[in-house]
């Protein structure tokens, strides 16, 4: 639990400073597919809230956003097998799409795709049961 803390902590100093791609909704999902818990939407707010203060944005339109994305998620999840990588990859590339359609950023399609790529890495990563 506590690489996961360091994990959500260095994605979102990296999706505030160094880059565009929105890190954080690719460990948000795979969260929110790995766990299915409640404070999985509480933990999208808070970095929701951080994001907005490090891009001097109006405070809770992030977290709005990734709460919205991760309550779709809890509502298909249930219709679908979300313990998959094909979930995995289609939920955060349309997260990731919707997010960064939202606040008008450049060249959407092929951060929505790095952002998928990254959070389907994560993904197996994250269940893999031989990495000690």
């Amino acid at each position: 639990m506590f690489l996961l803390f360091v994990i959500f902590f260095l994605f979102l100093i990296l999706s505030s400073s160094l880059t565009t791609i929105p890190l954080s909704i690719a460990i948000l999902v795979v969260c929110a597919v790995i766990f299915r818990e409640s404070w999985v939407f509480f933990t999208a707010f808070l970095i929701g809230l951080f994001l907005d203060l490090s891009l001097t944005r109006p405070l809770g339109q992030t977290g709005l956003v990734f709460v919205l994305i991760m309550f779709l998620i809890s509502l298909y999840e249930r219709k679908f097998e979300a313990k998959t990588g094909t979930f995995v990859f289609i939920s955060t590339f349309l997260g990731s799409l919707v997010y960064l359609m939202v606040f008008k950023y450049d060249n959407v399609l092929i951060q929505s795709l790095f952002g998928a790529l990254l959070g389907i890495l994560f993904f197996k990563f994250s269940t893999n049961k031989n990495y000690g």
